[in-house]
């Protein structure tokens, strides 16, 4: 039986890990963290009566118009969705309340003039944009440039496209005019705010960590293996096999071997951890270009804006100046966002916040490397495809497949795996020859 030892337990790996065990393949599943799913986490949080319920603070949703894989796993799994609530609140860097979108009708605090032209210029948006994915004249073009090509209104740049455009995690790090529109309008594409498609967003009931517990569940099952809590030290690759090192939280090392490594984490995750590396490989896996993100979660209602009662599942900030001084940046209601029961506690995700939460509500607090949307990444992706199956090597990820959601994770790890297994058939059938 063919083996493989798969890397990294987010969608990536759980897409690669999923395929090849179907296939037939032994499979084992890495994880350096107590628990599978990257970005896919849920957070326990008490009530007043002591209740302990689980918010997601990563992933939150998902388009079914677009994300076909991860629908139709959640499917399999016979996890009911439910659709999201995608009402909007865009606040200034103050807090004061300058827009809201809640169930499609729109309230502005500021003057925006004509309120009927600018509702008609956001709606036709939503479908003109994909010529940015259809024609090559807008492959270098900048947001602000297009904006100018469109003769876009000052109240549709500043009080919704530019804030909305800022709290996109793609995003680099200055003034969203400046970042790629191709990169921008693939993003929203996926989720359905571009598109000449309905956008069908849900969310797994009861959140959408849910789903990979209940695939772990079912990966054990049908005979995998994972092991989480453990870290991959080195990687050696052999004629007959690879030999993946790894140490555990007590401290045990321990080698494994298989016939394929998967990579189902990040390319500078993975280059110091081979052993032997060519000049190709450190080459395309250290192109990529990433910056940081801090996300906090917090239950600090003031960066929610003044008004309560406009509160939406995801709140802008409209720049003033140049505040914020960190972009990306977003809040996440996800209470608002999975309609969850009012007993569960208000919980509160912003993405490198623009005022920072009282620290006596801060629940948790993390860091992590994101790739920016860019034409840089695109080649970079090309040239580790250039690589894949080399020395029984394979990488999958987000990074590797634009605009990096979950679904482009999923994606890459299904088919780095159906990749292993033509390999391996061909292999069998030139043995047999």
């Amino acid at each position: 039986m063919t083996s493989t030892i798969v890397i990294g337990g987010g969608a990536s790996g759980i897409g690669a890990a999923h395929t090849l065990r179907r296939a037939g393949v032994d499979v084992t599943l890495v994880e350096s963290s107590p628990r599978l799913g990257g970005n896919c986490v849920g957070l326990p949080v008490v009530a007043a009566d002591g209740t302990r319920h689980t918010v997601d603070v990563g992933v939150s949703d998902f388009n079914r118009t677009t994300f076909t894989e991860l629908s139709r796993l959640i499917d399999e799994l016979g996890l009911p969705t439910r659709p999201i609530c995608g009402d909007a609140h865009f606040v200034s860097p103050d807090g004061e309340t300058l827009a809201a979108c809640k169930a499609g009708a729109w309230t502005f605090r500021r003057d925006v003039g004509d309120r009927a032209a600018l509702l008609a210029e956001m709606d036709a948006f939503r479908t003109r944009a994909l010529e940015v994915l259809r024609d090559e004249r807008f492959a270098t073009m900048s947001v602000g440039e297009y904006l100018d090509h469109i003769g876009a209104s000052r109240a549709f740049r500043e009080l919704y496209l530019l804030p909305r455009a800022m709290g996109c995690f793609p995003m680099p790090d200055r003034a969203p005019e400046q970042a790629e529109i191709v990169s921008l309008v693939r993003f929203w594409n996926v989720h359905g705010l571009v598109s000449d498609l309905p956008a069908d967003r849900h969310t797994v009931v009861g959140g959408m960590h849910r789903w990979v517990r209940a695939w772990q569940d079912r990966f054990l099952a049908e005979g995998g293996r994972v092991l989480c809590a453990t870290r991959v030290t080195g990687v050696r690759r052999g004629p007959d096999g690879v030999e993946v090192r790894t140490s555990d939280v007590h401290g045990m090392h321990r080698t494994l071997r298989a016939d394929h490594v998967v990579f189902a984490n990040h390319a500078s995750q993975a280059l110091p951890l081979l052993d032997g590396a060519t000049e190709r490989e450190r080459e395309a896996l250290s192109s990529f270009v990433v910056q940081r993100a801090d996300v906090v979660v917090h239950q600090d209602a003031s960066l929610m804006g003044d008004e309560p009662a406009l509160r939406g599942g995801y709140h802008y900030v409209v720049p003033q100046g140049p505040r914020p001084l960190v972009r990306p940046t977003i809040t996440f209601f996800p209470n608002r966002i999975g309609s969850l029961p009012s007993e569960v506690p208000d919980v509160f995700v912003s993405m490198n916040p623009h005022v920072a939460p009282r620290p006596e509500t801060v629940l948790a607090a993390r860091t992590f490397l994101h790739p920016v949307g860019c034409a840089a990444n695109d080649r970079a992706a090309e040239r580790v495809e250039a690589i894949q199956g080399e020395r029984r090597t394979w990488y999958a990820g987000a990074h590797l497949r634009a605009p990096y959601v979950h679904e482009s994770a999923l994606r890459s790890g299904m088919a780095v795996a159906r990749a292993i297994v033509r390999r391996e058939a061909s292999a069998r059938v030139a043995t047999a020859a």
